[in-house]
């Protein structure tokens, strides 16, 4: 019976009193199995500007533009996500029809009559026309030769002339461009341009050059962003941006199908990506990157890759690869528009697991806010912050990497927070509005689970 009581003296002692049993610093719900960090946030320390987050419709054109609750989409696509950047495909193949593709100009209306956030157009080419290749289809090949054997260069770039001019008729003028879509890979609707020019294949240096030169006389005038490779590993980037002229370019565009160092397993660990993000963040420091299309992983290492490509890669742009799609990897799923009665939904359409965890980043970060330092206590607890020009507004996106609960507050910051928002998204929750967050408030962050704070505040001098 003493056994008995002395064991709920101590429990109670344990519950009442957790500082007389574990110290004073002990934090409570450590011995409930709640882990305890805390966040630093340095305002005056600040990194690249944010150009945008955003996403491709490449493909599925007809279905977004030509769906039954296509308003409904519109408006998850453009303003609930945040969308503020774009990604095309140039599609033009010089056909006789004024609008080639009022698919894709209904589209772009949309764009810009749902977000609120100035949009931009980002157009990358697969192929030129047939006529142009070396193997007169759009798959494979490299630019054609001329009568005295040299590569068509300038029919390539005027190829870029005649396809924005037919473009800006149809209502889309892109603001940055991309000459050739991952121009070393070649499985899809592509055209070869090595880094230089060589026996057999087209000099991506050189198209760079010709296309740089013909816009000149193009007004608006579209940026240009380079490479646009298949990935970052192998040294790939850096032997194309060895060699092309970077006065031509206004950022440096790459894509993350391979980048890990550890390539053996394939399994698109985030972390495994950051040795080559560092590089490229270290030596091409005098333009923005963009991360213009990935989408491997789960819903979770979306986000994760997204905190890496930020903080270790210091991209101003990032974007997921299709904003819409008829399978499980878009940010929007798409049901087959030709067959209604195979509809899993009674709209037809579905908001994805990736399309919460991006939405955690796009929604709450606006083009023209800097990220800014940011850190914590724990290594399970990845942190990035960023603030508005006016320094007024701030948003701090954590992700718990780990398969234990957090209870979270902001320990030595720079600011002071006078009211704001908490959004969580997790196994379960869906870009839940958990709350206001006012100051001191315990953050709870559980396992697996991306939480987002949008604060106004005040930044203490």
């Amino acid at each position: 019976m003493r056994k008995i009581m002395n064991r709920v003296l101590v429990l109670l002692i344990c519950f009442i009193v957790p500082g007389v049993l574990f110290g004073e610093d002990f934090e409570a719900n450590e011995s409930f199995g709640v882990k305890t960090a805390k966040i630093t946030i340095d305002s005056k320390k600040t990194y690249q500007t944010i150009e945008g987050f955003g996403a491709s419709v490449a493909w599925y054109e007809i279905s977004f533009a030509q769906h039954p609750n296509r308003e409904d989409i519109y408006y998850h696509a453009f303003q609930n996500l945040g969308l503020s950047i774009l990604r095309l495909k140039n599609g033009y193949q010089y056909q006789t029809e004024e609008n080639f593709n009022p698919n894709l100009a209904e589209i772009v209306r949309n764009l810009y009559k749902y977000s609120d956030r100035n949009p931009k157009i980002l157009m990358s080419l697969w192929s030129p026309p047939p006529d142009l290749k070396s193997n007169n289809a759009l798959r494979g090949g490299t630019l054609k030769r001329d009568e005295n054997g040299k590569f068509i260069y300038d029919a390539f770039a005027r190829y870029w002339i005649d396809s924005l001019k037919a473009y800006k008729k149809m209502g889309i003028v892109p603001d940055y461009i991309s000459i050739q879509n991952e121009p070393s890979h070649g499985e899809w609707e592509s055209c070869f341009l090595y880094e230089t020019e060589s026996a057999d294949t087209a000099g991506y240096d050189k198209a760079l050059e010709a296309v740089s030169k013909a816009l000149q006389s193009l007004q608006p005038r579209p940026q240009i962003l380079a490479p646009e490779e298949q990935g970052i590993d192998y040294n790939i980037f850096q032997n194309f941006a060895r060699f092309f002229n970077k006065d031509l370019i206004y950022g440096y565009a790459y894509h993350l199908y391979h980048g890990e160092s550890d390539r053996v397993n394939d399994n698109h660990n985030p972390d495994l990506f950051i040795p080559n993000l560092e590089r490229i963040a270290k030596d091409y420091s005098d333009k923005p990157i963009f991360q213009t299309e990935y989408d491997r992983g789960d819903w979770f290492n979306t986000a994760w890759i997204m905190h890496n490509c930020l903080v270790y890669g210091n991209v101003s742009a990032y974007l997921y690869w299709a904003l819409v799609w008829q399978g499980d990897k878009g940010l929007i799923q798409l049901e087959s528009l030709g067959n209604p009665s195979t509809w899993t939904t009674s709209e037809g359409y579905v908001l994805t697991p990736y399309y919460y965890a991006f939405r955690q980043y796009s929604k709450f970060i606006s083009p023209g806010w800097k990220r800014i330092s940011a850190g914590s206590t724990s290594e399970n607890l990845k942190i990035s912050a960023y603030i508005n020009p006016a320094k007024d507004a701030m948003t701090i996106v954590m992700l718990n990497v780990s398969n234990e609960n957090y209870d979270v507050s902001i320990g030595k910051a720079d600011f002071e927070s006078l009211r704001g928002g908490i959004f969580r998204t997790s196994e379960t929750e869906h870009g839940k509005y958990i709350g206001l967050y006012r100051k001191d408030t315990i953050l709870s962050v559980p396992s697996r689970s991306i939480t987002t704070l949008a604060l106004d505040v005040r930044i203490i001098n």
